[in-house]
């Protein structure tokens, strides 16, 4: 029987050095998570300020882009004036060249190209004027007296050509 309190004394003496190991691996394994969440907290701290430096870099890039977009849009507006004032002394200074042009060109005529727009308009009316007998009397007198003023008129640019 003396081998049973040697077995229990083996088994003690095991489960004491199981113990023991079971206590080192806790140990161990504390410290590894103390170092594990140090190593946590500092890469935490690293994000942070890289989180940090980006949006400060980001406002700082978007307070140059507004800064831009506003300088562009102000450079669009004066732009958009200028463009309209150019435009405008253009259309003004064509007009001024087309007119001086066709004077030019008309000089000495105004008499002849009066009287092709006279003859036309006087077929026109001649056109009409078969229309014009289908009308009452007192209709058809009022028409015919606006042909002899327009007539009247056509006299007086001529005179006032010749």
């Amino acid at each position: 029987m003396k081998t049973l309190p040697k077995d229990i004394q083996e088994v003690i003496d095991k489960a004491n050095h199981l113990e023991s190991e079971v206590n080192n691996i806790n140990k161990e394994t504390y410290y590894n998570r103390e170092q594990i969440e140090e190593k946590i907290k500092v890469q935490e701290e690293i994000i942070m300020d890289m989180i940090k430096k980006f949006n400060d870099e980001f406002f700082k890039h978007k307070s140059q882009v507004s800064e831009g977009l506003g300088t562009l849009k102000s450079q669009q507006d004066v732009l958009k004036i200028s463009y309209a004032i150019n435009e405008k002394k253009l259309i003004d200074k064509i007009k001024l060249l087309v007119s001086t042009e066709l004077k030019n060109r008309i000089q000495g005529q105004e008499s002849e190209i009066l009287m092709k727009i006279w003859i036309d308009e006087f077929k026109q009316i001649a056109n009409d004027f078969e229309k014009f007998k289908k009308i009452k009397p007192k209709e058809f007198n009022l028409r015919l007296n606006e042909i002899l003023n327009t007539i009247e008129q056509f006299k007086e640019k001529i005179h006032t050509f010749e």
